[in-house]
């Protein structure tokens, strides 16, 4: 009998351990406005990201603008995921092509790691890594 209990017991303690470890807090550390200075044109310039928690769940959405002239073109709000690693994942669909952004801070730093696709499949993918500071 004292086996059984003592076995109930940890395993509630574990689960409790498993439970405080998923536990999210908001905004999240990505949440804000990232800058990337020295962008050349069609290179991502800008991310901006907003994260909120609702009913134990946690919901972010981000846009991305890339290098134009003359002024920054902007890919709209979109709702974005977060993965089993801790990472935010975006895809920003467009007419002629879609970019899907894999985003994690680390410090002070936001690394986004852009795959652009051109939706006809006409020219191959491209993957290229940026690092943003925060603004």
């Amino acid at each position: 009998m004292r086996l059984i209990i003592l076995a109930a017991g940890l395993l509630l303690l574990s689960s409790a351990a498993s439970l405080a470890q998923e536990r999210v807090y908001c905004p999240l550390p990505e949440d804000g406005i990232w800058i990337n200075k020295d962008a050349e044109p069609k290179q991502i310039s800008r991310v901006e990201i907003e994260s909120r928690c609702q009913d134990e769940q946690v919901h972010v959405r981000a846009r991305a603008f890339t290098s134009c002239i003359p002024r920054d073109c902007k890919w709209g709000w979109t709702e974005a995921g977060r993965r089993s690693d801790g990472a935010i994942q975006v895809l920003l669909i467009g007419f002629l092509s879609s970019k899907q952004l894999t985003m994690k801070v680390f410090g002070d730093m936001l690394d986004v790691h852009v795959i652009n696709i051109t939706n006809d499949l006409s020219q191959p993918r491209i993957e290229k890594t940026y690092n943003l500071t925060r603004k």
